[in-house]
């Protein structure tokens, strides 16, 4: 008898952001991510990678990556992306965080004191 754990599945590409689960609330219903607002690789991929800071769009109501530079509500980021989506083929809605813990350092942002201070309800650990 083998009593070894066996593998049943490898998760690749997007490490666990979450430094805690005491205290978690997720966005009702998902967000929906404006495709025409990321920027497309060599490839036409349109990758958002897990932990973006994602801000609404004043205007239409879509989701975008934060820009700090942004002057449409782009600058004022209120979810963390929930997991890495690829957008090419158009909008999509996806889960994301608005209460949270998360790993600094595994985000794809620089985390500064500015995005620390836009973003209240997330706790950045180092």
């Amino acid at each position: 008898m083998r009593l070894q754990p066996t593998n049943r599945f490898n998760v690749e590409a997007d490490p666990e952001i979450v430094a805690s689960f005491e205290v978690i609330r997720e966005v009702t219903n998902g967000i929906t991510i404006d495709h025409t607002r990321v920027p497309a690789d060599s490839d036409g991929n349109r990758i958002i990678r897990i932990g973006m800071p994602m801000a609404k769009v004043t205007a239409s109501g879509k989701w975008v990556p934060y820009d700090p530079e942004g002057e449409d509500g782009s600058e004022n980021p209120t979810v963390i992306l929930k997991r890495s989506i690829n957008v090419k083929d158009g909008d999509h809605i996806v889960g994301g965080y608005e209460y949270v813990k998360v790993w600094a350092a595994r985000l794809p942002v620089t985390v500064d004191a500015a995005l620390r201070e836009k973003m209240p309800h997330v706790v950045f650990a180092e």
